[in-house]
């Protein structure tokens, strides 16, 4: 007897395809295992060479520049005997030296180091003298008569039309007020 593939049941006609689960699943399987071996072997082969190489790269530490040391802690002063060693030579003179004149003085050399020890603070080069001398012409203000100015609305005979705001007769009146006057 021959049959058509129409006349088959759909059970026999349909092949079964394969969906991408069914690649994916043996794909990841041998990546897995094809990395675990390459890891594997790469270890073996390469731990006496990059361990040498590793070993000859690291370099000696440096000296160090500069220790840093702790202060030792001041000792404690006899403030009594500082209170009267600074009270004993307020109460005896001290002799004084002349100070040079400015003509006969040397300006001193030009400072190269720059440290705690010898900075000189210089005042500032921006100031401004507090007193001012203030010229007698810019005292003296003239005198001039003021004027007074007074602002106020204006007041016109066209104000004082009869009727409310927009009626006809105010508009009347106030077209024909100081008609002579107008140019």
């Amino acid at each position: 007897m021959k049959a058509e593939w129409n006349d088959a049941p759909d059970y026999v006609r349909r092949r079964p395809r394969k969906g991408a689960a069914a690649w994916l699943i043996p794909g990841l399987i041998g990546t897995a295992i094809m990395l675990v071996a390459l890891q594997m072997v790469s270890s073996a082969l390469l731990t006496g060479t990059v361990q040498g190489i590793v070993d000859k790269r690291i370099p000696p530490k440096p000296a160090p520049i500069a220790e840093i040391t702790r202060a030792k802690p001041a000792a404690t002063k006899d403030w009594g005997r500082v209170v009267e060693e600074v009270a004993a030579r307020g109460a005896t003179p001290q002799p004084q030296t002349a100070q040079p004149t400015a003509a006969t003085a040397e300006p001193p050399p030009k400072q190269t180091v720059f440290n705690d020890k010898n900075y000189v603070p210089q005042g500032a080069t921006n100031i401004v003298p507090a007193t001012r001398a203030i010229p007698e012409s810019t005292i003296t203000i003239p005198s001039r008569q003021k004027e007074i100015v007074v602002v106020g609305k204006e007041s016109r005979i066209s104000d004082f039309c009869p009727g409310g705001e927009g009626s006809i007769e105010r508009r009347n009146c106030k077209a024909t007020v100081n008609l002579n006057s107008r140019h």
